[in-house]
């Protein structure tokens, strides 16, 4: 009897193709259940997606962690790297969780509602001001008052506090919500630990299995512009977090000695503010100078101003680049463009990594466009990651 030789690899990607067609069409024509399922669906899964998350960016410090216990003489430290790599990682981690829940978060809180009781009078300068204006005609044509008025009205903070309070009339669904933040903050960090403790093996049985479903040469491919998906994802997002501490530390500084209010609070804003390319840190600048001006008068706004502005052309001269060392190699026009697009459709985060996802749709249209003369080198077939994370 003749043997029949089965392409299985056609038949399962026909059997998918075929599975798709399927589900498309009864997502199409039940949109609303399948929703509303695919929600509370991502809901359960959002520890595990967290988790993920958390282990992306922590496998830079990880795998640095590795090395410096790999170049140690001593034989336990060589044959246990990767786990006390992790571990050494997370003892550190809860250790910075710690001073920060002790120490920074309670001053950030203690400068809010130090913030929030000057409010009124910032309020009652604006009035004043505003009436001072209208009086000598500047302003007539601009109803400057009616506009605060309704921003008091709409934004006041008793009606901010009653709409608070009558969210929170159920103590039950308080105390609900809260225990299920914890616990998923909890699970959340745990499948973090997990995931990067057991890291090599799910990414050697992701690359088995897409390359046994995938052809060879569209599992290159894929390999390819995963690995430089990652790569410059995994630069600028640890190059922005580092940059973003260097200016927070030292508008921290800058801000103390010139014993600006609220300095070391500033501080920490204006360096996550600096995460966003561009507007981010003239943004926090200009805000920092406002809540001085209130605060402490007119020329300590403007030397504070001053300050940071020249705080920032170090940054962006010196600092950044030394520290990006050209990962992205983007012109500011097109960052600029990206920056306002990604934060147009997704907020903030769409600021945040609109940068990147430019720099990848760059690196594809110049392949596509040089792809005669420039052709992606292909990956080392003997390498058992599938995402292979560079140091950054």
């Amino acid at each position: 009897m003749k043997r029949i030789d089965i392409n299985w690899n056609q038949w399962i990607i026909r059997f998918t193709f075929a599975m798709l067609v399927i589900i498309g069409y009864k997502v199409i024509s039940n949109y609303n259940a399948i929703f509303g399922t695919i929600k509370s669906f991502t809901q359960i899964l959002s520890p595990f997606v967290i988790g993920f998350v958390i282990a992306y960016l922590l496998n830079g410090p990880q795998e640095l962690l590795k090395k410096l216990f790999n170049k140690s003489r001593n034989k336990f430290l060589n044959k246990n790297q990767h786990g006390l790599s992790v571990l050494s990682l997370y003892l550190i981690l809860i250790f910075l969780i710690f001073l920060l829940l002790n120490f920074i978060v309670p001053l950030l809180i203690t400068n809010l509602i130090d913030l929030l009781k000057l409010l009124p009078s910032f309020i009652n300068y604006l009035s004043e001001l505003v009436t001072k204006l209208e009086s000598d005609g500047l302003i007539e044509f601009l109803s400057l008052e009616k506009m605060i008025q309704n921003i008091l009205t709409n934004f006041s903070l008793e009606r901010m506090l009653g709409q608070w309070l009558h969210s929170l009339t159920s103590i039950g669904q308080l105390s609900v919500s809260l225990s299920s933040i914890v616990i998923n903050s909890a699970l959340s960090f745990i499948i973090s630990i997990y995931v990067l403790a057991y890291k090599v093996s799910l990414l050697d049985f992701s690359n088995r299995f897409f390359g046994k479903l995938l052809p060879k040469n569209a599992f290159l491919g894929a390999k390819y512009w995963i690995q430089t998906t990652n790569r410059i994802f995994y630069k600028f997002i640890s190059s922005q977090f580092l940059d973003a501490c260097i200016i927070a530390v030292s508008a921290s500084i800058i801000l103390s000695v010139l014993r600006v209010p609220f300095g070391i609070s500033l501080g920490l804003f204006l360096g996550i503010s600096n995460m966003i390319p561009y507007f981010g840190s003239i943004v926090a600048s200009v805000v920092t100078a406002i809540i001085t001006f209130f605060t402490s008068g007119l020329n300590l706004a403007i030397i504070t101003l001053i300050s940071l502005t020249v705080l920032q052309q170090v940054d962006g001269n010196f600092i950044g680049p030394r520290i990006m060392a050209g990962a992205l190699n983007l012109n500011p026009i097109v960052i600029i463009i990206s920056i306002t697009i990604g934060g147009a459709y997704f907020g903030v985060i769409g600021m945040f990594l609109a940068v990147p996802v430019a720099a990848i749709i760059k690196i594809i249209t110049m392949n596509w466009l040089d792809k005669d003369q420039i052709t992606p080198q292909t990956p080392d077939t003997t390498d058992n990651s599938l995402l292979e994370l560079e140091e950054s």
